[in-house]
């Protein structure tokens, strides 16, 4: 399988164990034209990456780029973080990012102390559980709705892991928006059956790697086995022998300007 692009990667910026630079050069020998480095958000309070460094980072990202030929994206690993539909950044910080995606971490500070216990914390407590109640259940569904109307979200990370939601009812309504799914090739956080049903309806996904380690930029292997077993059309995963169609405009206008500088001859 050939694999275009890889949409979730980590580096020092949060806690993975490699820079910039030598994620796009892993990525360069496996023949991947783009990847993103996000690192975890704002609000994780662990490993976040923190505002001062955005500066720093899109300096990175375009030097790793000029002497690999691979367009490094710079994004985040936003938090989702509210019954709202919020994430961890404001629209200043968007404007500074390539690339918007949005997932729920355990450690994500919620915006406020109300949210934090209603929404982080109860969400927290039950991913141990084998169940969550209903009603929260359907509360996460909304909050994920939310989600994709707010932002111009490129893909939804990792759906459902650590939080429990209609994953189907949010994969359709993603599509509704041109908003992709993701399947993660760390760990997988969908069931075999909803994602037969998502590839019934048409749901676009993106394969990524959630790399912590440069060595695993661009491994797809736990993603393509399982698009193999399910029989998902090549059509459907964005980054298969393509590049996906990201809603953000700043995707888009990156993308756009890259184009330019080849086009002219200038390498980028």
């Amino acid at each position: 399988m050939a694999f275009w692009g890889d949409y979730h990667t980590h580096t020092t910026y949060s806690h993975g164990k490699g820079s910039v630079l030598d994620n796009a050069r892993v990525a360069a020998q496996k023949g991947l034209g783009q990847i993103a480095i996000t690192d975890h958000g704002l609000s994780h309070v662990i490993f976040g990456v923190k505002r001062k460094e955005l500066p720093r980072l899109r300096a990175d990202c375009e030097a790793a780029t000029a002497e690999t030929g691979v367009r490094v994206l710079v994004g985040m690993e936003n938090n989702f973080n509210s019954f709202d539909g919020t994430l961890d950044v404001t629209t200043d910080d968007l404007d500074k990012l390539d690339i918007v995606q949005g997932g729920y971490h355990k450690a994500g500070r919620a915006p406020t102390a109300k949210q934090e216990f209603s929404f982080q914390i109860r969400n927290m407590l039950r991913s141990f559980c084998s169940k969550s109640p209903s009603k929260l259940i359907v509360k996460n569904t909304d909050a994920y709705l939310k989600l994709i109307d707010n932002y111009e979200l490129d893909f939804v990370g990792h759906l459902n892991r650590d939080i429990r939601a209609d994953a189907l009812t949010v994969a359709r309504y993603a599509k509704s928006k041109g908003t992709y799914i993701e399947i993660n090739s760390k760990r997988l956080t969908l069931t075999d059956a909803e994602l037969e049903k998502m590839t019934e309806e048409g749901v676009l996904f993106v394969c990524n790697s959630d790399a912590h380690s440069p060595d695993r930029v661009g491994d797809m292997s736990l993603a393509a086995s399982v698009i193999e077993r399910l029989h998902i059309p090549f059509e459907q995963i964005g980054n298969w022998e393509k590049y996906p169609n990201f809603r953000s405009q700043n995707y888009k206008r990156a993308t756009a300007a890259a184009n330019a500088e080849e086009q002219g001859g200038v390498k980028s």
